[in-house]
């Protein structure tokens, strides 16, 4: 009977292969096998991301991350599923909680500028649809 790493690794190979509904029935039955499998987990997030379930992806790296609080990976590809649903400020936290494991991930310091831009866009733009200006404090 195989074990949640090998599960898991033949759901990102099929994956990979875009048989994304047979890799995530494989992934299920690794975190089912092992539950507390920060990995799995992950691979979980990976394909539901890709299938654009971008909420239920998060879900997977927030479990993952919540297992291994170190898996960078798992924090920036939570970031990014919360950039996709415009959560910018949670995003910003994610990509915060890596920087502060990892502090020289560019990759999680061009996320969290762009989460910061696009903050401020929508603040920009709420300003001129409203015709009121926002303030802070």
């Amino acid at each position: 009977m195989p074990d949640a790493r090998d599960l898991s690794n033949r759901a990102v190979g099929l994956a990979e292969s875009g048989q994304y509904n047979e890799a995530l029935d494989l992934v299920d039955r690794a975190i089912k096998h092992d539950a507390n499998n920060a990995n799995s987990w992950y691979n979980k997030g990976i394909i539901l991301f890709k299938m654009g379930r971008y909420q239920d992806a998060l879900n997977s790296f927030a479990q993952a991350a919540d297992i291994d609080p170190e898996f960078t990976e798992a924090w920036f590809n939570k970031g990014l599923a919360l950039m996709h649903q415009q959560k910018y400020l949670e995003a910003i936290r994610a990509f915060n909680k890596l920087l502060k494991i990892h502090p020289h991930d560019d990759r999680a310091r061009d996320q969290l500028d762009l989460a910061q831009r696009k903050i401020v866009e929508s603040c920009s733009h709420a300003e001129h649809s409203t015709g009121k200006q926002l303030k802070l404090g």
